[in-house]
């Protein structure tokens, strides 16, 4: 799939389906709790802050890491019309172990469930009164809930995330709604999408019992496994301060912002597990082929995966461009589809993590053609890549502004921003990484990208993947029957 170069929501590469959003009947309640929330804010000090700093001109950004161990970022800029608030805990679903299978994923509703203080579905009550919004999501490394207000209304949100933090109030009816909500998403957006199917299979049998081979949607039986002792023991041992990273970024006052995190989250003494580090891709041992068979349409599909450093990495800018270059219009499909003719259909595709990327080739034949035809073709398309035709100055100048222009965009969404911190501070262990990117971008050379290209695709080990059909109509393999021959006298135009 192309790649993105503007994610103006935090979503990861993989992720549940969006949570239903839900009216309320608590508005009395919540309008109360605003309305002392906005008393208490105007009687906060004003304090200098110690590490403020300027970004781009327009706005200023702080960071710290309370003593209870929560990582606060907060960023404020006043041209953004909205604030977002947004917790990321450290737990995802490649943390889990055989007793706690799906729970990541099944928590991210769980945490919508009454607490100490407020009710049901409490931040869908508040934000919606403002036409705000409200979400979450599950990825493999890590869970995140997030809520865009708009200017001074993000206080009551601090609130209802701190007592989630410390005071959910899980019920077994709860716990079983939310159980038959996830296997509703799980039967309309997984089961039920035989390409999902496949994309679960092939990531099991790829990533050979890594931490990754776990789906962050979890499966029906795991989702069945779940009992509410089980789920209190995933919240004690995950959902606390020093496990989380919390953002606020837009039109806000930093100091009266901060004061007020750290009269609410400040207090908290819940000390949980940290969550341990993911083993590096490069570090695990994959399987050189994989044969898949799923209920897809009668062709065959071929792929060739590549592991990526780590998005920490002097040369993530660069490996970020060669992947934009090499799914463009004159990359890898242009040259296995319609030069080489070779193929039905290609495509490029990148899967991040913490711990590492994969990036793969793929193509599509019809059923005709051997497993070890296909790979050769791809092996040889690759080879034609290394001549460079997609990459000149030109082309990289051309990359280059597509992704400054995404960039500098992303600077006025909020959600965005909040984004790009979370990322730098929890992923590339460099907050200056939020804020130079586009001086990085801009820095890449065309040997850059060669070099990359060099190292990580023609230098590098690799593993295929081979998806069939598990059925594939008598009519077509009779046909098929004559594609050897064709290919021999150089008619395989006819089957394409």
């Amino acid at each position: 799939m192309p790649a993105s170069r503007l994610d103006v929501s935090p979503q990861p590469m993989y992720s549940s389906i969006p949570l239903r959003l839900h009216k309320a009947l608590a508005m009395p309640l919540l309008a109360m709790a605003s309305f002392a929330v906005v008393a208490q804010e105007s009687d906060l000090p004003e304090q200098e802050l110690v590490g403020l700093k300027s970004i781009w001109s327009e706005a200023t950004h702080f960071s710290t890491t309370l003593e209870n161990g929560l990582q606060v970022s907060i960023f404020a800029d006043q041209r953004m019309p909205i604030v977002t608030t947004q917790v990321t805990y450290h737990v995802g679903s490649a943390h889990e172990d055989e007793d706690s299978r799906g729970l990541a994923h099944l928590f991210e509703h769980l945490m919508f469930a009454k607490t100490t203080n407020y009710p049901e579905r409490a931040i869908f009550n508040y934000v919606e009164q403002f036409g705000g919004s409200t979400n979450a999501f599950t990825s493999f490394d890590e869970t995140t809930y997030y809520a865009l207000t708009p200017p001074q209304k993000h206080y009551q949100v601090l609130e209802i995330y701190a007592d989630g933090m410390t005071n959910l109030d899980l019920s077994q009816e709860t716990l079983d709604r939310e159980k038959n909500v996830v296997l509703e998403e799980l039967r309309v957006g997984a089961q039920n999408d035989p390409f999902n199917r496949l994309a679960m299979d092939i990531l099991a049998k790829t990533m050979n019992e890594h931490p990754y081979s776990i789906s962050p949607l979890g499966t029906e039986q795991d989702v069945g496994n779940a009992t509410l002792p089980k789920c209190l023991a995933f919240y004690e041992k995950y959902y606390g301060p020093n496990n989380a990273h919390l953002l606020v970024v837009g039109p806000v006052d930093v100091n009266q912002t901060f004061k007020f995190i750290q009269a609410t989250f400040g207090k908290i003494k819940k000390e949980v597990q940290r969550s341990h580090a993911i083993p590096r891709l490069s570090e695990w041992t994959f399987p050189p082929v994989v044969n898949v068979q799923e209920s897809i349409p009668p062709v065959d599909i071929a792929g060739q995966v590549y592991l990526l450093p780590t998005t920490e990495a002097d040369d993530t800018y660069a490996v970020s461009i060669m992947i934009s270059l090499l799914n463009g219009i004159d990359g890898y499909e242009n040259e296995i589809v319609r030069k080489r003719r070779v193929a039905l259909y290609a495509e490029t595709a990148e899967m991040s993590f913490k711990a590492g990327r994969i990036f793969g080739f793929a193509s599509v034949a019809l059923p005709y053609r051997k497993q070890k035809a296909a790979f050769r073709y791809i092996d040889e398309t690759i080879t034609e890549l290394a001549e460079f035709a997609w990459l000149s100055e030109e082309t990289l100048e051309s990359e280059k502004k597509s992704f400054l222009k995404s960039e500098y965009l992303s600077r006025y969404y909020s959600v965005s921003i909040a984004s790009r911190i979370q990322a730098a501070q929890d992923w590339q262990h460099d907050i200056e990484a939020a804020f130079n990117r586009e001086e990085k971008i801009a820095q890449v050379t065309v040997q850059d990208v060669k070099d990359a290209y060099t190292k990580y695709i023609l230098q590098a080990q690799h593993v295929r993947i081979y998806v069939e059909p598990t059925r594939v109509p008598w009519y077509v393999r009779a046909f098929g029957r004559l594609y050897p021959l064709a290919e021999r006298m150089g008619l395989t135009d006819l089957f394409l």
